[in-house]
């Protein structure tokens, strides 16, 4: 029979300790004197089997620490477009164009189909087929969308030049919609009408006609057959909710919803143009540019000054001595590409360093050794506060010993003792009654040298709470 609730022993395995790094470092080094490869998930199953209560990232960060192990830190990715995701229908249009190709006779017949989808809800809203990529054609497909489904909150395109064309960003203005431009080189941005092409020329393949048709003919064909997919499409549900795209656009959105959806767009445009933290980063990126005279393209510009936000200053700078270094011996190699190729492995060199570092800074064998007989010395010399009655004895020679050097002596280790049973303890007052008490219980001294005894201890004790403001109480 099982158990209905399994135990959990999470955070109950207790304090690694410089043994526990020993036999982990050594087990380690037998397989790699055995000339096996040391793999992270079967050695922690079989230190876990040896009653070892530690952790697979645990054991990595021990083996990293003693150099045993290679630190593998993640890669850093931009965050690019990833919180431009819309939550009701018809809030954002997709729009984009792909070539769609058609063979009649042996003759290539090359056309650009404008499609627009819904992000909410994956609904092929239009669609406008012409020989190339122009305003026109981005406004017919827009025009449909109005027409069959009302206007939209905002319209996400590419940086084409027909997509952001002067009479289209005027008709869009005109309409109230919200232009959102993604980023060049960057198809993720605009993600919904990429997946749309991609499924539609899966299932339409390649259309090769046997025909001595004219173009009319193929750009009939064509727009009968998108128009096929189209209808299908959106009686097929995409998202996980199983809600038909066509269904799901003539769902009802209030107003607040529209206005919520509205100033998300507007705050995520204002995001972008918000003053860069990073303008050093791109003050440097841009010095390089210049300094050695390269020519990158208005785009590869652009994502270079996206990404150089992302890497540290430190990686900058040994990368600009790597790339100093590579351009002197090729010149080919004078380009922004080669430039962040070495910069996306100094990084990697860095972060694999830092985590190197702060592995060993908890778990090196001889850094975590050396700090438990730190501790250890720290206890024993803790622990080695004089007692009451050496102290009180050490008084009684000081008062009545023989006059000269042997009383000095006992005076100062009074004042030494006294010292550290004053530091050691929390309150003094405890302190001063147990003085008094081992003092009491000298019997072979009387009344006046007991007093003097107390006086000789009392002097010390009231220094100390003048300079550490300790409360005295008899």
């Amino acid at each position: 029979m099982n158990p209905y609730k399994l135990p959990d022993n999470r955070g109950k395995s207790g304090k690694i300790t410089a043994e526990v790094v020993g036999q982990v470092v050594k087990r380690a080094k037998a397989i790699k004197e055995s000339n096996q490869r040391l793999r992270i998930k079967i050695f922690t199953a079989d230190l876990q089997a040896e009653g070892f209560a530690l952790g697979r990232k645990t054991i990595e960060q021990i083996l990293i620490a003693n150099d045993l192990y290679r630190p593998q830190t993640r890669k850093r990715y931009p965050r690019y477009y990833q919180n431009l995701c819309q939550r009701i229908p018809n809030g954002l249009l997709s729009i984009d164009g792909s070539d769609m190709v058609v063979w009649i006779d042996g003759m290539k017949f090359t056309f650009n189909l404008e499609l627009g989808v819904d992000t909410g809800s994956f609904c092929h809203t239009g669609f406008g087929i012409h020989p190339t990529e122009t305003a026109k054609a981005v406004m017919d497909v827009l025009e449909q969308h109005r027409r069959n489904w009302g206007d939209p909150l905002g319209v996400v395109c590419d940086h084409g030049s027909a997509n952001l064309n002067e009479k289209v960003l005027s008709y869009l203005n005109d309409c109230g919609i919200e232009v959102v431009p993604a980023g060049p080189g960057n198809p993720k941005g605009n993600g919904t009408d990429e997946g749309a092409f991609g499924q539609m020329k899966q299932v339409i393949g390649s259309i090769c006609l046997n025909t001595s048709s004219p173009q009319a003919l193929a750009k009939n064909v064509l727009e009968a057959i998108v128009s096929v997919y189209i209808k299908m499409r959106n009686k097929l549900a995409l998202r996980r909710n199983n809600a038909i795209p066509s269904d799901q656009m003539i769902t009802p959105v209030t107003d607040s919803q529209k206005q919520a959806e509205k100033h998300r767009l507007a705050s995520h445009k204002s995001s972008k143009n918000a003053d860069d933290e990073n303008c050093d980063k791109i003050k440097r990126l841009d010095w390089i540019i210049s300094y050695y005279s390269l020519a990158p393209t208005p785009a590869e510009h652009d994502r270079a000054r996206h990404c150089i936000r992302y890497y540290d200053f430190e990686a900058i700078s040994k990368t600009e001595e790597a790339f100093l270094r590579a351009v002197n011996r090729q010149a080919s190699r004078r380009n922004l590409a080669y430039f962040f190729g070495i910069l996306r492995n100094i990084q990697q060199e860095v972060d694999d360093a830092r985590y190197r570092n702060y592995c060993r800074s908890r778990y090196n064998h001889e850094t975590i050794r050396k700090n438990e007989e730190n501790r250890q010395k720290q206890k024993r010399q803790s622990s080695a506060v004089p007692k009451i009655e050496t102290l009180v004895k050490m008084a009684q020679e000081a008062v009545t010993g023989p006059a000269g050097n042997i009383r000095r002596f006992a005076l100062k280790k009074v004042e030494q003792w006294t010292s550290e049973i004053c530091k050691s303890a929390r309150y003094i007052g405890p302190v001063k009654k147990k003085i008094i008490e081992a003092i009491g219980e000298l019997k072979e001294l009387n009344e006046d040298q007991k007093e003097k005894v107390w006086k000789s201890i009392e002097q010390f004790i009231k220094q100390k709470s003048k300079t550490e403001s300790v409360t005295l109480s008899a």
